[in-house]
């Protein structure tokens, strides 16, 4: 019924503007009879014949205006919208390199490739970014000391680089110089990587990983390296996980901590130097909300925005004002707005919620940022970052910021160009990354 209406005008007013005698086309005046299926025209009107007489419509002026929008509407060239442009939604870092997720899903790489850690099918480093092969819906990066893990948009996992403990999970201990499939991981929510091994947090909420489990940082009670996913035991309620060179941590629902692994620098938390090859309690806390792992220590921010970290602290990693290693958490000083923690080695670093950033301990290299090579046991500014809104910090000492524009800042450790700035020079304060898009 809608359809012949249209019709039906369309049919009226193309008889309305050619102004002659058409067939079905009457002159009339209103009030007059007519035939139901007759159209008609007086001096200034278009007609139309209702119950039997001619009844005025719209004027032939505004029929004419209402047909010539109609043909120059239909002249006009709808023009092709024109997709966002990809920008940077993440970032992670390795030993010597970094990577960059886009919003298009893609992978962008540069530093160190002596293992094939960039995915771009080479050994060659790079001082500016180049495109990993083969992955167009990553969701989230991990990078552990020279290997990278994807998260992909249908919750798989897939791997590149150095595959000596099995660190890709593909089966094999064979170096990949792009992405492999992660065998057995299909429903994934959350990457971590340390040194040689990862883990996976499944949207169950239990956790699995595979690699290096010398020092039982897989947490299945034993210490055998696994090339495929194994499940950490004793975890049900994981909501978050982070991984240092040799333990690894959960962040479970009820805020609490459980650590596993490595403990012979107090990393794990539970008053003890006693390795554990399955998750132990770590003391004192109750309120986490995310937790991130150095080489040796350990960090949770709270839920009151302040910090607390254990483990080692030569350099002053736990940000305490102390170099005294801690068996459990003691709160960084001066921190009480955090909302994203990253740790390095030996250093760590906090985005606060007016977007600098404040960073401790280790600086040999530059990677706290503050324009000195200056060990630092209390938190400092990095200098130049006022518009951070996610970090990343890892290995030889370098540390990254994503901005508000999606530009990338990064600073510290350069020897393989993992800074991303076209040079090899280590920077005391932020230098921008030449992204090629």
């Amino acid at each position: 019924m809608h359809t012949t209406v249209r019709r039906g005008l369309a049919a009226l007013i193309i008889v309305t503007l050619a102004g002659t005698a058409l067939v079905g086309c009457q002159n009339g005046r209103a009030g007059a009879r007519c035939r139901t299926t007759d159209f008609g025209q007086d001096a200034t009107h278009v007609l139309v014949c209702k119950k039997g007489r001619w009844q005025r419509s719209i004027t032939k002026q505004q029929a004419a205006a209402f047909i010539i929008a109609i043909i120059k509407a239909r002249q006009t060239t709808t023009t092709p919208t024109t997709p966002p442009k990809p920008v940077v939604t993440q970032i992670t870092a390795g030993f010597g390199h970094t990577c960059a997720l886009r919003s298009d899903g893609t992978v962008w790489c540069w530093g160190e490739n002596a293992d094939g850690q960039l995915g771009d099918n080479t050994i060659t480093t790079r001082l500016t970014p180049v495109q990993t092969l083969g992955i167009t819906t990553a969701i989230q990066l991990t990078a552990g000391t020279s290997h990278t893990c994807a998260l992909l948009a249908d919750r798989t996992v897939t791997c590149w680089g150095n595959n000596a403990s099995g660190q890709l999970g593909d089966g094999t201990t064979t170096a990949r110089l792009t992405p492999v499939q992660t065998l057995g991981i299909t429903t994934a929510i959350q990457l971590t990587a340390g040194d040689k091994h990862n883990c996976a947090l499944l949207v169950d909420n239990t956790i699995r990983c595979w690699g290096d489990n010398a020092s039982g940082q897989l947490g299945d009670t034993t210490t055998t390296d696994r090339p495929t996913p194994v499940q950490t035991l004793g975890i049900t309620t994981a909501t978050q996980l982070t991984a240092g060179a040799l333990h690894t941590c959960a962040l479970l629902a009820d805020s609490t901590v459980r650590c596993w692994g490595d403990n012979s620098n107090r990393q794990l938390g539970d008053n003890t130097t006693t390795t554990r090859p399955a998750p132990a309690l770590t003391l004192g806390i109750t309120t986490a909300t995310q937790l991130v792992a150095g080489a040796l220590h350990t960090c949770a921010l709270l839920a009151d925005r302040t910090v607390t970290c254990w483990g080692r602290n030569v350099f002053g990693s736990l940000g305490d004002g102390t170099t005294t290693a801690r068996l459990t958490p003691v709160q960084t000083l001066g921190i009480t707005t955090a909302t994203q923690l990253v740790a390095g080695d030996q250093h760590t670093c906090a985005l606060l919620a007016d977007k600098s950033v404040r960073c401790w301990g280790f600086n040999f290299r530059g990677q706290l940022g503050d324009n000195t090579t200056t060990d630092r046991p209390t938190p400092v500014q990095t200098l130049g970052i006022t518009t951070a809104t996610q970090l990343t910090a890892r290995g030889g000492g370098h540390t990254c910021a994503l901005l508000t524009d999606r530009t990338v800042r990064c600073w510290g450790y350069n020897e393989y160009g993992q800074l991303g700035d076209n040079t090899t020079t280590n920077r005391l304060t932020p230098v921008t990354v030449a992204l090629p898009f």
